[in-house]
């Protein structure tokens, strides 16, 4: 079983942890990573458009079956955001990363409908 950490919208951990497929209760917030690689041959910033890796979603998947996307998911409980990103880059796409080699992009917060929401690394 996936275990996560349930966080305010402020970003403190609530100290409660639950099974990854519960049922989140109105004010919980969840972590989540979100990847953006370029190519080896992207320019750098600011001199051009870059080539980024993207991911076909299973067609299993829970939520948008078959799209594109960037790879990314749910921070397990116990984990960092960068340790999440380097997990996931190997489960997902086979890429070995060292922490050291990522860098955090911009965080933001998604609220959904039922008051519950996502804090989200890139």
């Amino acid at each position: 079983m996936e275990y996560i950490e349930i966080f305010t919208r402020e970003g403190k951990p609530t100290g409660k942890i639950i099974e990854k497929h519960e049922k989140k209760q109105p004010g919980d917030y969840i972590k989540h990573v979100l990847i953006i690689m370029k190519t080896s041959d992207s320019p750098a910033p600011g001199n051009g458009e870059g080539k980024y890796v993207v991911q076909q979603r299973s067609l299993r998947a829970r939520y948008y079956p078959g799209k594109w996307d960037m790879t990314g998911g749910g921070v397990r409980s116990g984990e960092t955001p960068k340790e999440a990103a380097v997990r996931e880059l190997s489960e997902e796409l086979g890429i070995k990363v060292s922490p050291d080699d990522l860098e955090l992009a911009s965080e933001y917060i998604k609220d959904w409908d039922d008051g519950t929401g996502l804090l989200a690394s890139i």
